[in-house]
């Protein structure tokens, strides 16, 4: 069951235009943390993270810009990847092994 967080978003999910859920990784490839990130009008984005390196849990608001996107964590200096899901399902077909069937 995926971990909640103790800091959360207040969010009007009928006006919402993007949101995404989803785990972050530490350095081994563990999934230790996790980013919440939402937008009503794909210019600012309101999220909540987990640090994947340290476990600190913090929230905060600003432009992004485009993705992929790198957020600092405020308390261990480490940047987490929020990358495009469609980016990270094309690099792992791309490491596919040639004699495993997909």
């Amino acid at each position: 069951m995926a971990e909640e967080p103790s800091v959360t978003l207040d969010l009007d999910y009928d006006k919402i235009e993007y949101a995404t859920n989803r785990e972050l990784e530490n350095d081994e490839g563990e999934s230790t943390g996790f980013a919440k990130v939402a937008s009503y009008d794909m210019e600012m984005f309101m999220y909540v993270i987990k640090c994947p390196y340290c476990g600190h849990e913090f929230k905060d608001e600003e432009e992004l810009g485009s993705r992929p996107w790198w957020i600092s964590c405020p308390n261990c200096d480490r940047s987490s990847n929020i990358y495009r899901i469609k980016d990270k399902a094309e690099k792992e077909i791309k490491e596919t092994p040639d004699n495993v069937d997909v």
